[in-house]
């Protein structure tokens, strides 16, 4: 999916909902907003586990998600670094679906709680410098407050970093 696809999904289903509430009668406003959101709901837990979806979920127009990027440096090369991280990603409790050594791409889902429907986890690795970078970026698939969950995503999968070099 390209970059431009999940903004304008986004903005086609804004559009909609906007013409439906416009045009609806008071009392069938709420449930056509209700409709769509369902919608939007069904959708999101529909394809989180897809990577192919990232734009859609890390797009700064879609206001259906929380989302937390947080940039760290390591001097471990790229190559190493990508087999390490999704070795933690798993004992972290999270579901790596997709990691690529090439790409510097890794992605991994965690579990539905009751505060929260999910998290989607994206992780880019690229060298600069003698350096690799690592950007993690925890996504909600349904909700505009995470409730401190995204952070604590990344600090649990960081904890769990660190105490694996431990020997």
């Amino acid at each position: 999916m390209k970059k431009g696809k999940a903004s304008n999904l986004i903005f086609f289903i804004v559009y909609m909902a906007a013409i439906m509430f416009i045009s609806a009668k008071s009392q069938q406003t709420f449930y056509i907003i209700g409709a769509v959101m369902g919608c939007l709901l069904f959708f999101s837990v529909f394809v989180r586990g897809n990577f192919y979806f990232k734009p859609y979920f890390t797009s700064r127009y879609n206001i259906f998600t929380s989302k937390v990027k947080h940039q760290k440096e390591f001097d471990l090369p790229k190559d190493i670094l990508v087999d390490k991280m999704a070795e933690v990603l798993s004992e972290a409790g999270f579901k790596v679906r997709h990691a690529d050594k090439v790409s510097g791409d890794l992605f991994a889902t965690s579990k539905a709680t009751m505060s929260s429907w999910g998290e989607n986890i994206y992780i880019k690795l690229h060298e600069e410098n003698g350096t690799t970078k690592v950007d993690f970026c925890s996504v909600c698939i349904f909700g505009i407050i995470s409730w401190g969950k995204n952070e604590r995503n990344y600090e649990h999968m960081m904890e769990t970093f660190e105490n694996s070099l431990i020997i």
